[in-house]
């Protein structure tokens, strides 16, 4: 019995492990063998057709189930015991299962109650040559639903599709080939027409179910290529618009032909190149022989081959007006075939196509009334007339009913009272007094009642007329309706009050929210805080990723500042300008408002910004805070901005509380930052040079720590803890680095030959350098070839903190300037973020402990353990170990027997301006 030409006949039960089945199963040679588009096409089609979000060709062995196709899930492969497809198999017949969880065989099914949920379910066994099940073609949804019988034909004719293309091999039946079933065949033709029937009757646009229907024939027909185009006129000839194309297995120069000009054909040229056919109102097949008439000159030049074709011509009156047409199908096509199943697909294309056009006659049509309305209702005023004595309106324009609501006869029944409200009960009686004399009109801002309830705002000029004939007055109305404008008013409002970025609170708004904001005396939360949040080195982003990137990230951590102020209702959050933030919170006390600040820090330290991979930020934050409203909210503002300068100034990424003198130190602050923009120019720096020893020998010193310093004409000498941060958020680090890195060589190279063969000097290296300087590997390499220096002259310091920053793009830059033989120190350890593991990641040459942990040496237990445990730690790396700050015999003592490698500090040489140092014991 051949199952695959009918799977709806009925079958003997099988068994999961039956030997026969499995070999039958190994025969065909389809486990864990890739995707195939002809069973993927299967699965889509099914998905479409069922409107089920998982359809599934299964195979099932002993101890599993593989999917050969898979829509909808990504998983390849389920263990046998929990499948619904191995109780197809066994049962070999169809299963149907509406609703899962209330089914007792599997509402305990993991599947079930667990990912994917399955609800419904409907499998069809799928075979071979041979009578074994193989696997089901199945669907899946997650919700209950049922299965008509009609649709069960459905799913057993694209099993039987299925099949075929198990027994025929290699050769595609459901990318192409249409079945020799004919009963299959027109089922599954039927079953796309009635899809394209009911996607036409829900509003579904027409062009689109041609581009599906195009699409889905071209696949079932295995042609290499298709078009369904519209008859259109233009300018007096007929042309044949291309709606869409779907293109097979065709080369580059057939797909630019479609994608450039080959779009619209010329109709009378192509039915005189196929003898007047290309306009006959009836299913046509074109062969090889056919075509072989056609000169190539007289087609378009990089037209594709024509080796065969069929055309479904739509028509409407006897009259074509578009064509489904799909072209070089291995073998040709059937002209008694085509015309008996392709019948239902012209006349639903030719519907498709009326509808197109009845569309665009509508649109002309609704365009004409529109210009005809438009010009009726010029004015954007409702005109309104009632008589006096009546009460009862006499004119209402079309624009007035509009708005209002209500027909010309409806507000033909309505009171003056009711409809406007300055004629009702409750208006002041003045507003309407004047026009109690003569030839008087009155102007005021008043509601209309609009018919569903609502009070339309309009401003209105009200005139009372006397008609001389009859003694009568009437009343004339010209109201402009003001919704636009008191929106742009409020939009006005908005926008003088908040950050078009952000949109939060600018500056001004939310000073003016703070003063609003003040605690009651008797409240809990009686102490008034202001945070002024900065992000540390934001203008390296501006720089490095442009405007456009840093304004995404300042939204994304506008969200994060109002996620974490969610749990205080009425704070307030404003972007003051640039990065800065300002956060109003009335709070318990200072150290609620101290406990917001580290929440905020941390949260933003914590956050991964979507738009920049690695980006990690940090933020520093000034703190002011007072009680009942004692001082004005400019000057608390002004107060947590001098407080976040000082954050700034002592390392960034902290929180600083205002005290007093903090405001004079904000504005020195100002006053370094303007001096400073000029200093490279007017070689303000120098360089100083401190020595480093080996602790073996004390004799003379092996290399020394280049310093840079900075002599202010106006503000004398200032301190690089000071200006250094400056540098790096101004821009001009990378600047001042490369001088740094060229004037110590140049200062070496003077005094070389009086120094020890193997003297090095160690250059400290900026975070923003290393970030965002593309050049410093190769400007170091540069520096040192161009003064015919060795690599090892010259050693790099780096500060964990600046890890942190990019750890890929710097691990990169170390690891090029190593493997060129330059050294590579790691400054300040111990004092960063995640040491042991940057002892692993990154290219160290030598680790540098910071003299914050000397200080204590060697009478603090604590110090002497943590020095002890990094000289260890280090020693085990193979890392040569450089204490810094040594300032007294018994801390070099101490290092000594500890094995410390290199030493620096006051007690052995002070920074010099001059290379050439002395020996320890001078």
């Amino acid at each position: 019995m051949n199952h695959f030409v009918s799977c709806s006949l009925p079958q003997q039960p099988s068994s999961v492990e039956d030997s026969g089945r499995l070999e039958a199963l190994e025969s065909v040679r389809l486990m864990d063998t890739p995707s195939e588009q002809r069973y993927d096409v299967l699965t889509r089609l099914a998905c479409r057709l069922f409107k089920v979000p998982i359809a599934l060709i299964s195979l099932v062995d002993d101890k599993r189930l593989w999917f050969k196709s898979a829509q909808g899930i990504t998983v390849r492969e389920t263990p046998a015991e929990h499948t619904f497809c191995a109780r197809v198999v066994e049962a070999n017949e169809p299963v149907i299962v509406e609703d899962a969880s209330q089914d007792p065989r599997f509402q305990d099914n993991p599947l079930v109650t667990g990912p994917p949920h399955i609800r419904f379910y409907a499998g069809v066994p799928i075979y071979g040559l041979g009578n074994n099940p193989l696997g089901t073609l199945c669907i899946i949804d997650r919700t209950p639903r049922a299965i008509s019988p009609e649709e069960l034909i459905t799913l057993q004719h694209l099993a039987d599709l299925v099949n075929f293309a198990i027994a025929d091999g290699q050769q595609s039946v459901t990318s192409g080939e249409l079945p020799a079933d004919e009963i299959g065949v027109e089922t599954l033709v039927g079953a796309l027409i009635a899809r394209a029937e009911q996607r036409h009757r829900a509003g579904t646009p027409p062009k689109l179910i041609l581009l599906e229907l195009l699409d889905d024939f071209l696949h079932l027909s295995k042609s290499q290529y298709g078009m369904v185009g519209e008859v259109v006129n233009e300018d007096g000839a007929l042309v044949l618009d291309v709606i869409g194309i779907s293109l097979g297995d065709m080369s580059d120069k057939m797909h630019a032909f479609f994608a450039h000009g080959g779009r619209r054909l010329n109709v009378d040229r192509m039915s005189a190149l196929t003898g007047g056919r290309f306009q006959r109102p009836e299913i046509q097949v074109f062969s090889e022989t056919d075509f072989a008439a056609i000169s190539p000159s007289s087609l378009p030049e990089n037209h594709p081959p024509l080796h065969n074709a069929l055309m479904v011509p739509f028509v409407v009156g006897k009259q074509n007006v578009g064509l489904m047409l799909v072209a070089n199908r291995e073998g040709g096509f059937s002209l008694s075939r085509a015309q008996r199943l392709l019948k239902p697909l012209m006349d639903i294309g030719s519907r498709l196509i009326e509808s197109m056009q009845e569309e665009r006659k509508q649109t002309a049509l609704y365009a004409t009334l529109e210009e005809f309305r438009a010009t009726l209702d010029a004015t954007l005023d409702l005109i309104l007339i009632f008589e006096e004595q009546s009460q009862r309106f006499t004119y209402c324009n079309q624009g007035g009913m509009d708005q209002l609501g209500y027909g010309d006869d409806e507000i033909k029944t309505l009171s003056p009272a009711h409809l406007i409200d300055c004629f009702s009960d409750t208006a002041p009686p003045e507003q309407l007094a004047m026009l109690k004399r003569d030839d008087q009109s009155v102007r005021l801002n008043t509601h209309l009642r609009c018919r569903n309830g609502e009070l339309l705002p309009v401003q209105a000029t009200i005139q009372r007329i006397r008609h001389e004939n009859s003694g009568r007055y009437n009343y004339v109305i010209v109201a402009r309706d003001l919704r636009e404008s008191l929106e742009a008013q409020r939009e006005i409002e908005w926008i003088t009050h908040h950050d078009a970025l952000t949109r939060q609170l600018n500056r001004e708004g939310f000073l003016q929210a703070l003063s609003k904001n003040i605690p009651l005396r008797c409240a809990a939360a009686r102490r008034q805080a202001v945070l002024v949040c900065g992000v540390d080195r934001f203008k390296r982003i501006n720089d490095a990723h442009g405007t456009a990137m840093a304004d995404d990230v300042l939204r994304e951590l506008s969200a994060v500042f109002a996620a974490t102020l969610d749990v205080y209702p009425d704070a307030l959050l404003g972007r003051l300008g640039g990065d800065e933030f300002a956060i109003g919170v009335n709070l318990v006390d200072d150290k609620h408002a101290l406990e917001l600040a580290d929440r905020l820090r941390q949260r933003v330290e914590q956050h991964r910004f979507s738009m920049i991979g690695e980006l990690q930020l940090t933020i520093s934050i000034g703190l002011a805070t007072t009680t009942g409203g004692y001082i004005k909210p400019e000057e608390l503002l002004r107060r947590a901005n001098a407080a976040q300068v000082q954050a700034k100034l002592h390392g960034r990424n902290r929180t600083r509380q205002y005290l007093r003198g903090m405001l004079k130190e904000a504005s020195r602050y100002q006053n370094i930052e303007q001096r400073l923009s000029g200093a490279f120019a007017r070689d303000d720096f120098y360089l100083l040079f401190q020595p480093q020893w080996q602790l073996s020998d004390l004799s003379q010193p092996v290399g020394a720590e280049v310093l840079l310093r900075w002599n202010d004409e106006q503000l004398g000498i200032v301190g690089p803890d000071v200006f250094i941060p400056i540098l790096e958020e101004n821009g001009m680090m990378i600047e001042v680095g490369k001088w740094i890195i060229e004037q110590a060589l140049d200062d070496f190279i003077a005094v070389r030959d009086r120094l020890p063969i193997d003297f090095f000097i160690s250059v400290n290296v900026s975070a923003i350098q290393l970030m965002d300087d593309d050049r410093l590997a190769a400007n170091v390499l540069d520096a040192l070839r161009q003064r015919g220096l060795p690599t090892k002259a010259l050693e790099l310091e780096i500060t964990e903190t600046a890890l942190i920053q990019s750890p890929e793009w710097i691990g990169q830059q170390l690891a090029y300037l190593y493997n060129h033989g330059v050294r590579i120190a790691l400054d300040d350890f111990g004092t960063g973020f995640s040491s042991l593991s940057h002892l692993k990641q990154f290219p160290f040459d030598t680790i540098k402990i910071d003299k914050s942990f000397i200080a204590g040496l060697p009478h603090s237990k604590e110090d002497s353990a943590i020095v002890e445990s990094l000289l260890t730690l280090c020693a085990g790396f193979g890392r040569e170990v450089c204490s810094e700050g040594i300032e007294t015999q018994e801390q070099l003592d101490f290092l000594y027997q500890h094995g410390c490698d290199r030493i620096q500090g006051y007690l052995l040489g002070r920074p010099e301006p001059a290379l050439l140092l002395q020996s320890s014991q001078e």
